[in-house]
């Protein structure tokens, strides 16, 4: 796994999702990530909306919106953020 400002390389192994999820979607989700955690103003926030990209259906089917990869998505921020945070902590921000 690497984590750095300008760049998120998760594997599929550590994402956890489907043993057949093509490397291209790994690859977006990764790019995404990147975008979200660089423009995020805290790590709820991301988490929330790592939370919501993973839930679009071109991402859902490969098994991105499951526990496993909600939890490695927070291990990633927590690390990122250097914070602390569980996997539900998005869900009390307003308007969820």
């Amino acid at each position: 796994m690497i984590i750095e400002r300008e760049t998120v390389s998760i594997k599929r192994s550590e994402w956890e999702c489907y043993v057949d999820t093509p490397d291209r979607v790994i690859e977006l989700v990764n790019d995404a990530f990147g975008v979200i955690l660089q423009t995020s103003r805290s790590p709820v926030y991301a988490q929330q909306r790592i939370y919501q990209f993973c839930q679009q259906k071109e991402y859902r089917i490969w098994g991105f919106a499951d526990s496993e990869c909600n939890q490695c998505a927070t291990d990633v921020i927590n690390e990122y953020y250097q914070s602390n945070i569980d996997r539900w902590a998005m869900l009390s921000l307003k308007g969820n």
